[in-house]
């Protein structure tokens, strides 16, 4: 037999020389890489957990609760003001119900202002707006007070004319600033909901997941073809833990960006949408009644009633998506507002073609009258529906944001412990390859 060439068998000595020299390097750089992403898509996966939870908590936890009593505020107030008009059509002497509601609806504001104000804490984005309500409503109060003197005396022009004043007070400073505190609240609601859908550092964690996948998939091969053997038994059950993790994860942030769009859609934005529309239709029996108590000499009442009746009509519609429908019950408290605002509309005409055709009695008494087709009746009817549209609504926003944030329970553990554990399969099977280079 003839012996190798002396140059191959050089060649052949110094790629063992350099293979023997290199694979240790590769192992360690390995390992360190697989410690470095194991620990990186851990931290970056619990912390798009702990941010997502929180902020899907604290929307119905701090910002909601805030919000609501900043809606009753709103609510209560516009109520009122009403309940102020509608008491001086009815005559010297008011009717004690109304003066119960009127007294009630005050005494219920001032209630919330004072919840609202310790709620709140020192943020001057809402003890602004509080104070201005705080400060204001008892001037608001004395003024009626003083209208009511003026029309047992009666003296009638000079309580119409006290009365418009509270309503100018009512409507120019007390309501914005109790719609401030509001629209600050829900400000912060959907800061707090587009953080709990705040896809930034959950698809960084996916794309350090994603590496982590492949460098454990890489390192499998590279051990099985540089020391002959199929599998790395420790890496293979590292493998199937990431894997798992992954697919937990996966499913519990689907579900849980599923319930924060819900909660938004079919809970803080109805919820909106139902306190404007409730505040409007307050607003605009308000405008009829004073439009009666002034005589018709202030024709900015029915202006306004008409600017308000097609910001009713526009926050109504459907199924153009002012108000979310996403079931038979929704569909039918739909409906009732719907039908509700219709009757109040027919009303508001027959109400505004006797004022025109100089029959002041009639009209007073279709706006005054306690029949079930007349106005106390027609637009209790109406507030009551956007009522408990508020109520449904905030019911269904707890319910789904409550929800979204149990989604995530248990995941951050998972994710602790599942790093701990990839970690030191890492280790236990890519030291004995190392080891067997000392």
């Amino acid at each position: 037999m003839t012996a190798p060439a002396p140059r191959a068998a050089r060649v052949a000595r110094s790629r063992v020389a350099t293979a023997r020299q290199t694979t240790p390097a590769r192992l360690r750089s390995a390992t360190l890489g697989l410690v470095v992403l194991t620990l990186a898509s851990g931290l970056l996966a619990a912390l798009a957990t702990v941010e997502r939870q929180s902020s899907t908590s604290a929307s119905w936890r701090t910002a909601e609760p805030l919000m609501v009593t900043a809606q009753a505020i709103d609510s209560s107030l516009s109520d009122a003001d009403t309940t102020a008009a509608a008491s001086f059509l009815e005559g010297r002497l008011e009717p004690a119900g109304l003066q119960q509601r009127y007294e009630s609806d005050l005494a219920t504001a001032s209630g919330d202002v004072a919840a609202a104000a310790q709620q709140a804490g020192t943020d001057p984005a809402v003890t602004e707006g509080i104070r201005t309500v705080s400060t204001e409503l008892p001037v608001y109060a004395g003024i009626v007070q003083e209208a009511d003197f003026n029309e047992r005396q009666g003296f009638y022009p000079l309580a119409a004319a006290y009365l418009a004043e509270a309503n100018n007070l009512m409507r120019a400073r007390i309501l914005p600033a109790a719609a401030g505190v509001y629209r600050v609240e829900g400000e912060r609601l959907a800061q707090d909901q587009d953080n709990a859908a705040g896809p930034a550092l959950l698809v960084l964690a996916l794309v350090v997941f994603g590496a982590l996948l492949y460098a454990l998939v890489w390192s499998q091969r590279w051990l099985s073809r540089q020391f002959r053997r199929t599998w790395n038994v420790a890496l293979a059950v590292a493998t199937v833990i990431v894997v798992g993790l992954g697919i937990w994860a996966a499913v519990a942030f689907t579900a849980q960006d599923a319930g924060v769009s819900s909660a938004r859609t079919d809970g803080s934005q109805a919820v909106s949408t139902y306190t404007e529309a409730r505040i409007l239709a307050l607003r605009a029996r308000g405008d009829d009644e004073l439009t009666l108590l002034t005589r018709d000499s202030d024709p900015s009442y029915q202006a306004d009633y008409d600017s308000t009746a097609a910001g009713l009509r526009v926050l109504l519609s459907h199924p153009d998506g002012s108000l979310p429908v996403t079931g038979r019950t929704e569909e039918e408290q739909l409906a009732r507002v719907q039908s509700s605002w219709t009757s109040y509309q027919v009303l508001h005409g027959q109400i505004r073609t006797a004022d025109t055709m100089g029959d002041l009695t009639a009209a007073v008494q279709l706006a005054s009258g306690t029949g079930a087709r007349e106005l106390p009746a027609v637009s209790a009817q109406l507030d009551g529906a956007l009522a408990d549209g508020i109520s449904w609504s905030q019911s269904a926003f707890v319910r789904t944001s409550s929800g979204a944030a149990a989604d995530l329970d248990g995941l951050v553990w998972a994710l602790g412990l599942g790093t701990i554990l990839v970690l030191v399969l890492v280790l236990a099977g890519l030291r004995p390859r190392l080891a067997e280079y000392r």
